[in-house]
């Protein structure tokens, strides 16, 4: 494996998988599935298909974050098997809710999400080193939190109809932001010294696009929600910092998360 891709960056990776896989399956645990016991406005009695949560989507997003939790107790066979767990109930659900007519029916969107973030944790160790440790230990929760709080927040009752509803804020479009945004971060982070720069003048500035989005279902614009932030600041904001990182990793062409007794990634 490491004639492919170096394990260092294969870390690394897992790092981009584990921090969003769980950042959005808090997300959608109180958006989507325990949301209505939060917010009276949200759901009635007639919306409990699947007992006290809403859609059997919640068995992979419970997976993921225990796998998570597992990772931060330093479990990490546990981690490996609770996420294969987590992707085989991914693609087993994307194909049952596919063929079925279920009362809510998820985008298999999702399902597509946490299937690649389930593959990419499992490529390394996302906290193989203490630097990536904290990141992801500390990242993927707090991630989670904000985007929970920022859309938690908006009225309207937006989470009645996050499944597959007309708001802005619902499941295909969540899914499809965060897995966009995921890819870009992965190639990002699988790139070499040489090949560094270049992606970070390219993939950076494309991560204001779904960032954008995202922010604004998330976050909330000036007539829908909390913070009024337009997209063109996000579009020149990751311009800019594409620009400085490029210059960054053509001044230091090896970047790393050393470890004690580690030495540099190539």
């Amino acid at each position: 494996m490491n004639q492919v891709l170096p394990s260092r960056r294969r870390d690394r990776m897992a790092a981009v998988g584990a921090i969003s896989g769980t950042a959005l399956a808090l997300v959608m645990m109180v958006l989507g599935e325990v949301g209505r016991w939060f917010r009276w406005n949200s759901y009635n009695l007639v919306d409990h298909p699947f007992g006290a949560f809403t859609t059997p989507a919640v068995i992979v997003f419970i997976l993921t974050i225990v796998a998570f939790g597992a990772r931060a107790f330093g479990r990490r066979t546990t981690a490996i098997g609770l996420q294969l767990a987590s992707v085989a109930a991914s693609v087993a659900l994307a194909v049952i809710l596919g063929v079925t007519d279920p009362p809510i029916p998820v985008h298999p969107l999702v399902f597509a999400f946490f299937g690649v973030t389930g593959l990419l944790a499992l490529s390394g160790d996302p906290i193989r080193t203490p630097v990536l440790r904290k990141v992801v230990l500390i990242g993927a929760p707090v991630l989670g939190v904000f985007f929970t709080l920022t859309s938690y927040l908006q009225g309207g009752g937006a989470q009645r109809t996050f499944w597959g509803g007309p708001f802005l804020i619902n499941d295909q479009r969540l899914a499809w932001w965060a897995l966009e945004l995921v890819v870009l971060a992965a190639l990002l982070a699988a790139a070499g010294p040489k090949a560094r720069p270049w992606a970070c003048l390219v993939l950076i500035p494309l991560m204001s696009l779904p960032l954008s989005g995202m922010f604004l279902m998330l976050g909330g614009n000036s007539t829908i929600g909390l913070v009024g932030i337009q997209p063109e600041i996000f579009y020149v904001g990751c311009s800019l910092i594409g620009v400085l990182s490029a210059w960054a990793a053509w001044k230091r062409p090896v970047l790393s998360f050393p470890g004690r007794d580690a030495t540099p990634a190539t």
